[in-house]
């Protein structure tokens, strides 16, 4: 149950404003105009990042350059969870159009970031990766408001950390199945690998699956990484999740509720596979490889398969 990672990583260059060799810094309204960042990049390498973001949107991958202000240091001053920095201009094969932010809302586990000209939403999930997410201002609306739906209808305040995850992992794998069809025959789309692709449309290959987890995570006030790696071979992402303080590895694409040549393999709310959820690294290795996360360890078993099937036992065919 594993994607294709064809969504190529954000091309994440930054470039620091400059003069004359002297770095110095630079308030945030110096980059509003395209004139401003061809005076400080010049001419010839702001035509290359435009130019690459062009290719890459023609491949249908996306990429994202900025130019950046310095700290009092003369160090690039970095964006939040890994996001656009605040002060920057940014250039995305998304927009295509120098732009600055309007607004940088941060969450528990993500950063929200809406470009000033075109309004496109750029979300960046704390993984220490620097990977954004696009989507129109009409895609993130959607996406929002079916985010606070699934939290008016399934949350609880009286909930513990466990049972909103357990109702986020049933929510997902009842309401999206993978495109099995579409990914073997090479069509899988841009929506296939989001949140908007799981939580609008109902389809999603892995990293859709993962950012859909990470949005009703971070609604829920529950700590999560997006995380990128190898699974039986192949790219594959999934996510680690924090229950009372401890960490869990979570693939919930493993344990998803699809069909398959026409087949439903039984798996759904109330009736999980449960064999890749609340793991341990060391479980999780066995078939599993990644980079480790700066400070994340995920040993504790209290929330593991055990509880879990526990779990399902009392909600088995409840939604």
């Amino acid at each position: 149950m594993r994607g294709f990672y064809k969504r190529a990583v954000i091309i994440s260059i930054v470039s620091s404003a400059m003069v004359m060799g002297n770095a110095f810094l630079v308030p945030a309204w110096a980059f509003e105009r395209e004139e401003e960042v061809e005076k400080y990049l010049g001419l010839a390498r702001k035509q290359q990042m435009e130019q690459e973001a062009r290719e890459a949107a023609q491949k249908g991958q996306e990429s994202i350059f900025w130019l950046a202000p310095l700290d009092a240091n003369g160090q690039t001053i970095s964006g939040p969870n890994g996001g656009i920095p605040s002060d920057s201009v940014f250039y995305s094969s998304t927009d295509q159009v120098w732009q600055p932010l309007r607004e940088t809302t941060a969450y528990l586990s993500s950063v929200h970031q809406i470009g000033e000209k075109t309004g496109t939403a750029y979300i960046s999930w704390n993984n220490g990766r620097g990977n954004l997410f696009a989507y129109t201002a009409d895609e993130y609306e959607e996406i929002t408001d079916q985010v606070s739906y699934f939290k008016e209808q399934y949350i609880r305040d009286d909930m513990t950390d466990f049972e909103k995850e357990m109702q986020i992992i049933q929510y997902l794998v009842a309401n999206t199945v993978y495109p099995y069809e579409r990914y073997l025959a090479g069509l899988d789309t841009r929506e296939d690998h989001n949140a908007y692709g799981a939580l609008i449309r109902g389809e999603a290959v892995c990293e859709g699956y993962a950012e859909a987890f990470c949005w009703l995570a971070d609604a829920c006030g529950l700590e999560n990484r997006f995380i990128y790696g190898v699974y039986d071979g192949e790219m594959h992402d999934w996510n680690m999740v924090k229950l009372d303080g401890q960490w869990y590895q979570l693939d919930i694409t493993s344990d998803d509720t699809t069909e398959r040549n026409g087949v439903k393999n039984g798996y759904g709310w109330g009736n999980l596979r449960n064999k890749y959820i609340n793991l341990t690294d060391e479980t999780m290795r066995q078939d599993h490889q990644w980079q480790p996360l700066k400070d994340i360890s995920c040993q504790a078993q209290t929330y593991g398969p055990a509880a879990v099937g526990e779990y399902l036992k009392t909600e088995k065919g409840a939604q």
